[in-house]
């Protein structure tokens, strides 16, 4: 080997080791850098999950759900009819000593009032209070049957007018509620007690012939409780308006009331009577939610 070429070859073998030295040394640059940062990845953490708030704070409100829950007010108008009874205790008139002659009649009339409740619903049911009142028109009359053929007042033509008489004005109620919802659909029952400004007469004044001589005016005026019992369905109008068709049956409790015979200007002992009423209630309403 000339000198020349060793030379060349101790070059080339420097270019190689130097060559070989700058990959090891850019190798462990960068693993240098790696070991450094990976303190920082290890306190700084994996990068946190979003946890739903992020996304309600800017998702829009969700419109508020409609059920039954809540205050409500109201009005209500329909009609009543039922059965009203007297009872001539002390045998006033005919004097036939045949014990109390109950006789009865037909009344009828219209309502009209407002209400106010409150509802609340779990799940599919519902439960509430509601206080109701206004007018009712418990208005009828009726005339004690005549004596029954054959005996002696029938015989002698005589023919009763004595007369019962009821009428009202002011009502109210405080009931119970218990329904099932289904969607926009109420089905309820309902029941409590009902309240009435009940006006309920007997009178004999000759106003049929053959008149009697004695006449009578007893009467009796109270605010009268009795129960109350029905239900109704429901529908809702958006959230807050709903109508209702609802029906009740209603008692009313006894009245004991007296009066004072009379012959001509002369009183001629007092006789007791009782009156009895009892009837139907049929009426819409309209009804707002707060």
């Amino acid at each position: 080997m000339t000198p020349g070429n060793f030379s060349k070859l101790l070059d080339w073998r420097h270019i190689f080791w130097k060559r070989v030295a700058m990959k090891q040394l850019f190798r462990l640059t960068i693993l240098c850098c790696a070991l450094a940062a990976l303190p920082l990845t290890m306190l700084a953490g994996p990068e946190a999950l979003p946890s739903g708030k992020e996304m309600k704070q800017v998702a829009p409100a969700p419109l508020p759900e409609c059920n039954w829950s809540g205050f409500y007010l109201g009005l209500n108008v329909g009609g009543q009819f039922g059965h009203a009874e007297d009872v001539n205790v002390d045998d006033y008139g005919f004097a036939r000593n045949d014990g109390p002659r109950p006789w009865g009649y037909d009344q009828s009339g219209v309502i009209a009032g407002g209400q106010v409740g409150y509802n609340f619903q779990w799940n599919w049911i519902v439960l509430g209070i509601e206080a109701d009142g206004g007018y009712m028109n418990i208005e009828g009359d009726g005339f004690e049957p005549d004596p029954a053929p054959g005996t002696p007042e029938f015989n002698r033509g005589r023919r009763s007018d004595i007369r019962g008489r009821s009428d009202s004005d002011f009502y109210t109620t405080f009931r119970g509620r218990i329904g099932i919802a289904l969607n926009q659909w109420l089905f309820y029952a309902t029941g409590g007690g009902i309240g009435v400004n009940w006006n309920t007469r007997v009178v004999d004044d000759c106003s049929v012939f053959p008149c009697q001589s004695s006449t009578i005016n007893a009467h009796e005026e109270d605010f009268v409780w009795g129960w109350t019992v029905g239900g109704g369905i429901e529908r809702m109008i958006g959230c807050h308006w709903s109508i209702k068709a609802e029906y009740l049956y209603y008692t009313l409790d006894d009245q004991d009331f007296s009066g004072t015979r009379f012959f001509g200007t002369s009183e001629s002992g007092n006789f007791r009577f009782e009156a009895h009423d009892q009837g139907n209630i049929v009426r819409a309403g309209l009804n707002y939610k707060f």
